[in-house]
């Protein structure tokens, strides 16, 4: 599998980026594209040729396709295929070189001096399964929901965003995961398994084995959250999907999410997402 490799700064440059549904039956369009196009399956499967290369890009994986490069579907999804697309440029060139071993060597070109800043080569595999998918997939949904807002800093948030992705998929072929990242990622795994039951920080301990405090440390370190932040944050991006998907009432989904109290569910959700619930599932509704 090729790399696309880069120096920076400076950085690529974010453009565009949304969520798209493929249904049964349909395939990618042909086209060749002047720009970087990066296709994340969240669900399902994209069947995808590049200079006749063909690829089939799973749940959990990615595909970037590069810029002068004809590409098309060459096969109908089998079955409705959720996916992430964002689009950018790379200013100051890029190659695509074939796979090698990578160390951290690799990855920094200069360090900083008084005078000049440090300079990075970046290594990305072209198609590959991300390591830290919740990860991967919150910095995604961060970074397309910003569509939605009118603030004059959006695309400056999304950049920031995108640049943190691209960092995410660089450090997978660097390392083997830290003490802290395996802590984390145990953890997120038992959120994601418990999140519809009243489950607690002491739960979570005792079943890991390890100190509340060093659980929070370990979270906070590789995803920027707390258990709590991380419970509401999952519990949340369920009850999302449900809003838009079902008719079920408001109190039914919060049951459905692990929250009994259908007005803290309410409160939490408007803090959290700047709409109430029912706000959110008329948004969704209309577009």
């Amino acid at each position: 599998m090729e790399y696309i490799t880069f120096s920076f700064p400076p950085f690529p440059i974010f453009i565009k980026g949304a969520e798209s549904v493929f249904p049964k039956g349909q395939k990618h369009f042909r086209r060749t594209f002047s720009v970087f196009d990066l296709l994340y399956v969240k669900k399902g499967c994209l069947y995808m040729t590049e200079e006749n290369k063909e690829f089939a890009v799973k749940e959990g994986e990615y595909l970037i396709l590069i810029p002068g490069r004809e590409h098309y579907g060459h096969y109908p999804c089998t079955e409705e295929t959720q996916l992430v697309w964002l689009h950018f440029t790379i200013e100051g060139g890029y190659d695509v070189v074939p796979k090698q071993s990578l160390s951290w060597q690799n990855v920094i070109e200069r360090e900083a001096t008084y005078v000049e800043s440090v300079q990075y080569r970046f290594w990305i595999r072209q198609y590959a399964k991300v390591k830290q998918r919740e990860r991967i997939e919150q910095l995604l949904q961060q970074l397309v929901e910003l569509n939605e807002e009118r603030d004059p800093d959006r695309s400056l948030k999304q950049l920031l965003y995108f640049v943190e992705f691209i960092w995410q998929l660089q450090k997978q072929e660097l390392h083997i995961p830290s003490a802290s990242e395996k802590v984390c990622a145990e953890a997120v795994a038992y959120i994601e398994r418990h999140y519809a039951e009243p489950i607690t920080i002491q739960q979570l301990a005792q079943s890991l084995r390890f100190h509340p405090d060093y659980i929070t440390r370990c979270m906070q370190k590789t995803i920027g959250m707390s258990f709590v932040q991380y419970l509401n944050y999952y519990r949340l991006s369920k009850a999302k999907k449900w809003l838009a998907e079902t008719n079920e009432t408001i109190e039914a989904i919060a049951k459905r999410a692990g929250i009994e109290d259908g007005a803290y569910f309410s409160r939490l959700f408007k803090k959290i997402e700047g709409v109430t619930p029912t706000e959110y599932r008329r948004t969704v509704h209309r577009t």
